[in-house]
């Protein structure tokens, strides 16, 4: 008997380190905005294992979706291209947010 082959997808984001989630947190919170880690996502035909959103507290508007892939860490502005990153940390010092 010959069983079929199956092609097995990476996905698009990987999960984050738990010192990452810990780091947003804490920038989060300094910033006044909340953060939601969403796992298991699929958006546009790929898949997440997980994505960490940022959002302004008093409105509940994403500012920013942020994941990491096998080349970095992507952030994905709600309004505007994404960006590669190096590291979180380096991509969270990029980040401004906008007071509401």
């Amino acid at each position: 008997m010959q069983l079929r082959r199956a092609s097995v997808r990476m996905s698009t984001g990987l999960s984050f380190e738990v010192a990452d989630l810990l780091l947003a947190k804490a920038w989060a919170d300094f910033h006044d905005l909340r953060m939601e880690v969403e796992l298991d996502c699929a958006a546009d035909g790929e898949e997440y294992e997980e994505i960490v959103g940022l959002f302004a507290r008093q409105t509940g508007f994403r500012r920013w979706m942020v994941w990491r892939s096998c080349d970095g860490i992507v952030v994905q502005p709600m309004v505007g291209r994404p960006m590669l990153f190096d590291s979180l940390a380096e991509a969270l010092e990029g980040l401004i947010p906008l007071r509401d």
